[in-house]
């Protein structure tokens, strides 16, 4: 804080040298942050997740198999929309809470992406496809419905996979960004007391 006296003896303060450059320096962070990362990733993350959840729709004619009972096209798909909306939100408003509260959600859709990941594939594992028995004319109905459905869940998987590369990038990048906010949150602190 500077003090600047008067010739009427009135006394005014203001902010320092350092304090300024701080505030300049947390104001480019900010800047940083709005300049069309977090829309960018919100964007593709809940176009992703209305994907997997559209493409799980041709599943419920499928047999019931672990990946519909435990419903993970669904939630999965659900996170990534949340995840995507608040990396939305970060951009419209970008402080240090908003910062943690984006990451917290992109860590966690990145962990459900990965459970959901381990499921897909221990589904199929578990459930392949019947055999044909008479290749020659037809097979049976049920080895073109398990086919199918196999095929519906490494689509799905496949999708997943860009959605978890994608939550991994974007919570890497919040990490920084929240470090970056936190060191010049800690030093502005210090030099205001």
């Amino acid at each position: 804080m500077t003090l600047t006296l008067s010739t009427d003896l009135s006394v005014t303060t203001g902010p320092t040298q350092v304090e300024e450059k701080l505030e300049d320096k947390r104001q480019s962070q900010l800047n940083s942050i709005k300049k069309g990362e977090p829309k960018i990733f919100g964007v593709s993350q809940i176009v992703i997740g209305l994907l997997i959840i559209s493409y799980s729709i041709p599943l419920l004619s499928a047999e019931n198999t672990m990946i519909l009972n435990f419903g993970v096209p669904w939630w999965s798909g659900l996170m990534f929309v949340i995840s995507g909306t608040a990396a939305i939100a970060l951009e419209k408003n970008a402080t240090v809470k908003t910062v943690s509260v984006c990451l917290a959600v992109s860590v966690v859709a990145v962990i459900i992406s990965t459970i959901g990941l381990i499921l897909y594939y221990v589904d199929i594992a578990f459930n392949p496809a019947t055999i044909c028995h008479n290749e020659a004319i037809y097979c049976d109905t049920q080895h073109y419905a398990t086919s199918f459905s196999i095929r519906v869940k490494l689509s799905i998987s496949m999708v997943n996979i860009v959605q978890t590369a994608l939550s991994s990038a974007f919570t890497a990048i919040l990490y920084n960004q929240r470090r970056n906010f936190m060191g010049y949150a800690a030093v502005s602190e210090r030099h205001s007391a």
